[in-house]
């Protein structure tokens, strides 16, 4: 959760609430979106140095989370580390391997149920997208390559 939230104010600046909407609406496929989860990795974050806090004048008490210099070079470390396709394991599909001592309704069963939940996800995924393609147009041409920042999210074309 804190490299995503560091990635995050990497591109701008954004409120604890901003954040867990953000997850919410983009990446919960990811991670938690609680509130406590967003919150515990901001007040880490804070602790390591990697994010400072200014308040907002807007009537309210509002925190604004910006990345430091020291949370940049975290960010670019870990980002630069390796994927390890070994951390991405399914125990679910342990009930694939052993669908075939189930009777054939259940099989019927759990294999439609299963089809139902990828329907479910890619609805998710279909909406992520449709509001990545929303916030690429909303973005400002200010020097940034955001062509080559949101390419691998698949939030630009």
């Amino acid at each position: 959760m804190e490299y995503l939230i560091l990635g995050l104010l990497t591109l701008t600046p954004m409120t604890g609430y901003e954040l867990q909407q953000f997850v919410r609406q983009n990446l919960s496929l990811i991670c938690s979106h609680s509130a406590g989860s967003v919150q515990t990795a901001l007040s880490k974050l804070e602790k390591q140095g990697f994010v400072f806090i200014t308040e907002a004048a807007t009537g309210k008490r509002k925190k604004i989370f910006s990345i430091t210099d020291s949370g940049r070079t975290a960010f670019e470390a870990w980002v630069a580390q390796p994927m390890q396709a070994d951390r991405v394991k399914n125990m679910e599909l342990a009930h694939l391997f052993f669908l075939g001592l189930a009777s054939p309704s259940q099989r019927i069963a759990a294999i439609q149920n299963y089809i139902e939940q990828m329907e479910q996800i890619h609805s998710i995924l279909c909406a992520i997208r449709q509001r990545f393609d929303e916030i690429c147009q909303a973005i400002p041409s200010d020097g940034m390559d955001w062509d080559t920042i949101f390419r691998f999210p698949g939030m630009h074309h």
